[in-house]
């Protein structure tokens, strides 16, 4: 029986190991993704209105926005399409884009990587409206 116990616990153990390496290198991939990833410069007051897409790829999410813009004012961001791993809570940070009107809020956490796509495929939804 000991033999046996022996065993599983070194296949656990290298188990653990392996999920550990895998996690460290995912965690590796997601970072340098999220370094690539645009921010354009928008001034709100020359966003014209209009209704604006954007997209941003980091890989691992993908996200396809829809802005609309009225009297310089974000008035309504749509999720065309968000392909994330577990990231869908991430899509309510549209709330606070509209509200304080500008693609620069903080990222829901437990969902950044996501929050960071959404918030790069806005700015550059918005860039578009700026006859740039």
């Amino acid at each position: 029986m000991s033999k046996v116990l022996k065993a599983a616990g070194i296949i656990l153990a290298f188990l653990i190991i392996i999920g550990v390496g895998a996690y460290a290198l995912l965690a590796v991939i997601a970072n340098k993704n999220l370094s690539m990833l645009e921010y354009k410069d928008v001034d709100m007051n020359t966003v014209a209105d209009g209704v604006y897409q954007g997209e941003a790829d980091a890989r691992l999410v993908y996200v396809k926005v829809e802005v609309t813009v009225k009297d310089h004012r974000i008035g309504d961001i749509k999720i065309l399409e968000h392909k994330n791993g577990m990231g869908g809570k991430a899509e309510s940070i549209t709330e606070a884009m509209i509200e304080k009107n500008s693609y620069d809020v903080d990222a829901i956490s437990g969902a950044t990587f996501s929050s960071e796509v959404i918030k790069s495929a806005v700015s550059k939804a918005l860039k578009k409206g700026c006859g740039v």
